[in-house]
């Protein structure tokens, strides 16, 4: 869905690999001054084709301007519309370069595992004549690239399992040589063929992979997102956890029903598919509407859940729970008719979704901590007061971050869920104090 939310969830896909270079995605990027070129139209081009070894690999055009302020400039990515095609075929982005434009940058970039073809890569700047005029041009008959993996920022887009070479082995559609991008042995969490399976519960099929082995540990994605999303996780957490990621109802390849979608429905649907899996209980992360699902486990099926870490959760679908521009920016998004049924669907479920009193939290008996960042579209007062009302809870608000603070500080994340998991729970006071003094 491209709700506020969900489009959090693509930018997490991207700072996924500020913090682990191994991951899906890699980037190549060339550079031009933009300062004489400020206010001018560009036309950024190449003949692209694509050879993905899995249903998801895919490779993308992306333009970035930087600006000397440090504000956001021109920036596109294409990332809603992957390049798949096994054919030539030319793409293009244009735009128009920021006043107090620095830098342009521009490349490709690719995901997952496969082959990603480029050729007659060029920058165009629209002159004072109304001519496009070549700022770059590389079409690697020289059997070189000037092409450079990253994105221009530092670690950003570098990615070992990624390699680039100039060669000769078929036609391209103007001269002989061309660029051949390939990424092999990345891991493919959410369309894992090896090991992803579907249970049937309740009327659909929900979609689950398993890693590792040990304490088992839920991990519950949030709206519109899917097992993906965790991929930069996986890794790390599959040492010490048997990790249990699942796709939520009518979201990744999970099934749905035309029934409304409500959390009850999708909290019932998790709860199943442990009974299927006969395992008796987990710990849960939840992210978002992931962090919704895990408090109405550990409200509804107590027994199933040992510990839970809810991140960016709420309990009430109103303006004491969310900010008012996201709760505005949904209500366009459901009011306009061009927002595709499935995205309205997973809308409408956050309009009206979840809605329980703050002493329904007092039931839940496991160890919960709740955390945010502080900049969070769920209030800081919501947060708290959630903290409060569950009888075993700690509270962690992670400084300087936002809806996504798992991927902006993933080393800190991963610590603080480790302590909590692992460690015993105690709930110390600081009233015990004033006996030691």
């Amino acid at each position: 869905m491209k709700s506020i939310r969900h489009t959090l969830f693509l930018c997490f896909v991207l700072l996924s690999s500020i913090t682990n270079a191994q991951s899906k995605w890699s980037s190549y990027h060339y550079s031009v001054d933009a300062t004489k070129y400020q206010g001018k139209k560009f036309k950024f081009e190449a003949w692209v084709k694509s050879n993905g070894s899995e249903d998801n690999s895919a490779t993308y055009l992306w333009v970035r301007v930087d600006k000397s302020n440090d504000e956001k400039g021109f920036s596109e990515n294409m990332y809603k519309n992957p390049i798949k095609n096994s054919e030539w075929k030319k793409y293009s982005i244009e735009g128009t370069i920021d006043a107090s434009a620095e830098k342009i940058f521009f490349g490709n970039w690719s995901m997952f595992n496969g082959d990603f073809y480029y050729d007659d890569v060029t920058l165009s700047i629209l002159n004072s004549k109304n001519k496009w005029e070549k700022v770059y041009e590389e079409d690697f008959e020289n059997q070189i690239s000037t092409l450079k993996q990253g994105s221009g920022k530092p670690n950003v887009g570098v990615n070992d399992l990624y390699s680039s070479i100039v060669e000769s082995l078929e036609k391209t559609p103007n001269g002989k040589y061309y660029l051949k991008i390939t990424g092999k042995n990345i891991s493919n969490f959410g369309q894992n063929k090896q090991v992803g399976k579907f249970a049937d519960v309740n009327g659909i099929k929900l979609y689950y992979e398993i890693y590792g082995e040990g304490q088992p540990l839920l991990v519950l994605h949030g709206n519109g997102g899917d097992i993906s999303n965790a991929g930069n996780f996986y890794p790390e957490l599959m040492k010490k956890y048997k990790v249990i990621a699942v796709d939520s109802r009518g979201q990744g390849k999970s099934t749905d029903t035309d029934k409304p979608l409500t959390y009850d429905q999708m909290a019932s649907d998790v709860n199943e598919l442990l009974n299927i899996l006969k395992i008796d209980s987990v710990n849960v992360w939840g992210q978002s509407d992931g962090g919704i699902l895990s408090l109405l486990l550990a409200k509804d099926y107590p027994k199933k859940v040992r510990r839970a870490l809810a991140f960016g959760a709420n309990i009430q679908p109103d303006k004491s729970a969310i900010h008012e521009w996201s709760i505005d920016y949904e209500a366009e998004k459901i009011a306009n008719p061009k927002t595709p049924e499935k995205e309205r669907k997973l809308l409408v479920l956050m309009r009206d979704y979840p809605n329980f009193d703050f002493k329904e939290l007092n039931k839940i008996k496991a160890p919960v901590l709740i955390m945010s960042g502080d900049r969070d579209f769920i209030t800081l007062e919501h947060t708290v007061k959630m903290f409060q009302n569950i009888p075993n809870s700690h509270l962690c608000i992670i400084p300087g971050a936002t809806h996504g603070a798992s991927w902006e500080k993933q080393d800190l994340f991963l610590k603080l869920l480790y302590d909590f998991f692992d460690k015993p729970f105690v709930m110390p006071d600081t009233k015990s104090w004033i006996g030691n003094y």
